[in-house]
């Protein structure tokens, strides 16, 4: 019924040990309303390389309504591999230095509030705090530290470089040897 009521909302099932592809959308903020894409900003296009589905579906993902009716951006294949009900160790997915114009301009979308949103089977990654209940959408790019936190003489900025992803899912009661995703957090570094 939900599949005649929602199109595109249907549940997907993944065979155990198959790719799951995660999707990226262009970075955004709610302090101002430029978007830009992931793979535009400084340091990631230079590992546009590393962009791929691993091996998964390379359709673009099935929109839900929501997603629809907010007028949701296209989204790219993310450079993260995962599979279906496998714990997967840390893994490099690139390299990169910044510098100059790079890093001011990385440093200006850090003062914004920029946040990566990701996609997997239609989840957008959710950022938790367990101890004071809530979650917002997306990770944020890096954070300012004010001198009071670092001692020193003024604003510091820190990037994220590490995300620890967390995925929820569960058997899939119609097809054996198959899960269905039931949540999708990520834990910035």
């Amino acid at each position: 019924l939900a599949g005649v009521l929602f199109p595109g909302a249907s549940p997907e099932s993944y065979p155990l040990g198959e790719p799951v592809p995660v999707w990226v959308e262009p970075v955004q903020s709610d302090r101002t309303r430029v978007p830009f894409g992931y793979y535009d900003l400084p340091g990631i296009g230079n590992c546009a390389a590393a962009k791929s589905t691993e091996g998964g579906d390379s359709r673009p993902p099935r929109k839900s309504l929501g997603s629809r009716l907010a007028g949701g951006h296209g989204a790219l294949p993310a450079p993260y591999g995962l599979v279906a009900g496998r714990d997967l160790p840390c893994a490099t997915v690139c390299a990169t230095e910044l510098g100059g114009k790079d890093l001011k301009w990385m440093r200006r979308l850090v003062g914004r509030q920029y946040r990566v949103h990701l996609l997997l089977d239609q989840l957008p990654v959710l950022m938790r705090h367990g101890e004071l209940s809530y979650a917002v959408r997306g990770v944020p790019l890096g954070f300012r530290a004010p001198p009071s936190f670092t001692g020193g003489t003024e604003d510091e900025y820190f990037l994220y470089n590490h995300l620890r992803l967390e995925v929820g899912y569960r058997d899939d009661p119609d097809e054996a040897g198959s899960v269905r995703i039931v949540s999708f957090a990520a834990h910035p570094v």
